[in-house]
């Protein structure tokens, strides 16, 4: 799905979790961070950042950001973390995992790289689970 991104790694990021909810809507994901925090989750909803809500940062403010957000509903909490907000996660460039692996199938929905030779990532490669 081709969005005008804010910035260029949410393509590889976002555009390909997106993608994948795309193509395999009911999927879980298994979402691990590099720090070990990890959950089993299902999509909820993606959007645009609103940097002027609460934080009432105008546009042309120099800490400005406007960025794409991934809400993930989390299903089952494997290793808690900081991360984790009332049952979602919010996933964006800032900080994104460093997996999310189809939590049914094994196959690798991110990082982009583990499944550049499937068509859109619907049939990644496996990866190790959570330990």
């Amino acid at each position: 799905m081709a969005f005008p991104w804010f910035h260029e790694e949410e393509s590889k990021q976002v555009g390909e979790l997106l993608d994948y909810h795309h193509a395999k809507p009911k999927a879980r994901y298994l979402v691990q961070f590099s720090d070990g925090e990890a959950y089993v989750c299902v999509f909820d909803t993606a959007f645009e950042s609103d940097n002027s809500g609460e934080l009432e940062i105008e546009m042309d403010n120099p800490l400005y950001d406007e960025f794409f957000q991934v809400v993930l509903r989390i299903t089952e909490i494997l290793k808690p973390g900081p991360r984790q907000y009332n049952g979602f996660l919010s996933l964006d460039y800032r900080d994104f995992p460093t997996l999310i692996n189809d939590a049914d199938t094994g196959g690798t929905v991110y990082p982009a790289e583990a499944n550049a030779a499937d068509a859109g990532g619907v049939q990644g490669e496996t990866s190790p689970g959570v330990n």
